[in-house]
């Protein structure tokens, strides 16, 4: 099997992994948040150690916060509007703690695949790095999704569901991720950030 092969399944069976246990632990979101934060603390750290700088410790953070913070404004839309509902809360709460951290994790795995696919195929301008990222957006989180929506964390009110996810979020989720990918590489561009991702070789 080759590296890439290897590398996409690896990324499928950590998805997998985590959605199971997102889902079979939903009841306590507490503690499922705290999991979530260590992971996303040895992500990080792991992430940066393989190519130590400044600028990628700043995108990491910039990067993470930004999809965090919007990320938690399309739970709390969704949310308020019943579109979807997180299931087994305690203290009659509609939000699970687990939310934030979820989202900021999501992109430092979307940065940590990119990274590798990006140098692996040899894609240096921002339309192959498009035609990649945008597949990748909806296809891993969606699968995350299904994974944990299957085994009970909550459960989508659109029609046109595919395991539990509806073909609009998947679309929603890629409008998202791609939108935060151009975002950085703008900010990127614009300040001569050198980054793998996002700041090296654009507009080749």
């Amino acid at each position: 099997m080759s590296t890439l092969s290897l590398r996409l399944l690896r990324a499928f069976c950590v998805l997998f992994i985590g959605g199971a246990a997102i889902g079979m632990l939903h009841e306590y979101d507490s503690a499922v948040a705290a999991v979530l934060l260590a992971i996303l603390a040895l992500f990080f750290w792991r992430t940066y150690q393989s190519n130590p700088s400044t600028h990628r410790a700043v995108i990491l953070i910039a990067g993470g916060l930004f999809t965090g913070f919007f990320g938690v404004q399309a739970e709390l839309w969704g949310i308020s509007n019943g579109y979807w509902v997180y299931h087994d809360l305690s203290d009659s709460r509609t939000f699970a703690r687990w939310l934030p951290f979820a989202w900021t994790l999501a992109f430092v795995f979307l940065y940590r695949i990119e990274d590798f696919l990006f140098n692996h195929l040899n894609l240096y301008s921002l339309k192959s790095k498009l035609l990649l990222v945008a597949p990748l957006s909806g296809l891993l989180p969606a699968w995350g999704e299904m994974v944990a929506i299957n085994f009970g964390a909550w459960s989508y009110s659109w029609g046109y569901q595919i395991f539990g996810v509806p073909i609009l979020s998947v679309l929603l989720l890629t409008v998202f991720h791609v939108c935060v990918f151009l975002t950085l590489t703008f900010i990127c561009r614009k300040y001569q950030i050198n980054d793998g991702v996002y700041g090296s070789h654009i507009g080749r």
